[in-house]
């Protein structure tokens, strides 16, 4: 008599692909199927977001016929940003990429202190970056918007779970752009939690489309859709799936786990080959940076296992690998260059663009703040001449004042920048 295992892949024989088939362990998904009760614990805190507004539109087009008279001065740049960070915060370390010339490579201090794995900062070590994690899943969706030839301005509606009814108002107006661009409506008044059950809830509460919110309200639920999103839109999942022989909760976590697993693996295969970036994980490893409190002292914490908030946070990568992804990117492996140009000027998973005379520069930034206020931080993008940058920072980011007070990173890296453009030599 088969197991349970069994009897679930052969009850899933029409409901996944055989790629996804083949990644998945047929026993310990039936084992989860099955669980009552919370599959893991929530947040301990709700995810925090430095957005310092909506970025402007830059007609990327026209950057081609700017002088090339000017270009970013790295050093200014560099010595700008290394007396901000010094002595600031707990350690940071970045990396920009400059083609045909060492670039920069910058750390200082601990990723783990010395009693908690004594790793010192370099670009090699990983750091859950938080919502730059939006970032990547941005790339992904425009990838697998692209393949299936299916338009940005697409409503979202066919490829949710066809189980997820009722629906609630104006769902059926919500597309894949406005998800991207935090213009869904998607809202709810005191929590903007992550998980499969709140951005199922979601779904059945509706979208509110601008009133009273206007025309853009940052939500963390419009990327976590793209975790159930993107594995329809690919095949890998059909909208129609439901638990076999089981009722609306065990569909729920069969949904759960089999996004999270068909996300990882799109993402892995499209936006992390293309840039060599192996086995890239949405939950800590040893070795990686812990969160810190800043300036007081604290134990440093571990950010675990992330993988059911992923497409919004979750991944941990290094500074190295950042850079990596950022140049596969802009050199057109993971979509394209025109539609590599689309994203940035559409302000699809970006927080921040500008222009100077170098050029536009493109950013993301993600904040994530847990425990006793131990956080991390990141700042990832394209800086003029669309060199790769990111920069990664294990507390949060304080002033030089006598009473210390916070500085948002993302304004620090943007100032860096508009400061330090220069004739080019």
């Amino acid at each position: 008599m088969p197991g349970p295992g069994q009897s679930l892949k052969a009850g899933l024989r029409e409901g996944i692909s055989d790629e996804l088939a083949a990644s998945l362990n047929f026993d310990e998904l039936a084992t989860k199927v099955g669980r009552r009760g919370p599959e893991r614990a929530q947040i301990e805190q709700a995810v925090g977001e430095r957005l310092l507004g909506p970025p402007p539109s830059i007609d990327v087009d026209r950057v081609g016929v700017l002088s090339p008279a000017f270009r970013l001065d790295v050093d200014g740049f560099n010595a700008e940003l290394l007396s901000t960070l010094s002595g600031r915060c707990h350690g940071f370390v970045y990396r920009l990429l400059v083609k045909g010339a060492p670039g920069l490579t910058v750390q200082s201090g601990w990723a783990r202190d010395p009693a908690e794995g004594d790793v010192r900062w370099h670009p090699d070590v990983r750091m859950h970056v938080a919502s730059v994690s939006k970032m990547i899943t941005a790339m992904a969706a425009v990838k697998a918007l692209s393949d299936a030839a299916v338009p940005m301005r697409t409503a979202i509606w066919p490829w949710l779970p066809l189980y997820w009814q009722p629906r609630g108002p104006n769902i059926e107006r919500v597309t894949f752009e406005m998800l991207l661009t935090h213009e869904s409506g998607l809202w709810h008044a005191t929590s903007d939690e992550i998980d499969f059950d709140e951005v199922k809830a979601n779904v059945y509460r509706g979208a509110l489309l601008g009133v009273p919110l206007g025309d853009e309200k940052y939500q963390n639920v419009n990327f976590s859709l793209f975790r159930i999103l993107i594995p329809v839109l690919t095949g890998a999942i059909k909208p129609s799936m439901t638990a076999p022989g089981g009722g609306e909760e065990e569909t729920d976590r069969l949904w759960d786990a089999l996004t999270i697993q068909a996300y990882g693996d799109y993402v892995r295969d499209n936006v992390f080959a293309p840039a060599a970036v192996v086995d890239a994980r949405t939950a800590s490893g040893a070795g990686d940076a812990l969160s810190y409190r800043w300036p007081t002292p604290a134990g440093g914490r571990d950010s675990g296992d992330l993988s059911g908030y992923s497409a919004t946070i979750a991944w941990h990568l290094s500074a190295n690998e950042l850079g990596r992804v950022l140049q596969a990117f802009a050199d057109g492996s993971v979509v394209g260059r025109k539609r590599m140009h689309r994203m940035l000027d559409g302000g699809w998973g970006i927080d921040q663009a500008g222009m100077t005379r170098a050029g536009p520069y493109f950013l993301k930034g993600g904040w994530w703040e847990g425990g006793t206020n131990q956080v991390v931080q990141a700042v990832a993008g394209l800086l003029p001449g669309e060199l790769p940058f990111a920069v990664l920072v294990n507390s949060a980011l304080v002033n030089g004042a006598p009473t210390p007070a916070p500085v948002s990173l993302m304004s620090v890296v943007m100032a860096a920048v508009k400061a330090h453009v220069a004739p080019a030599a």
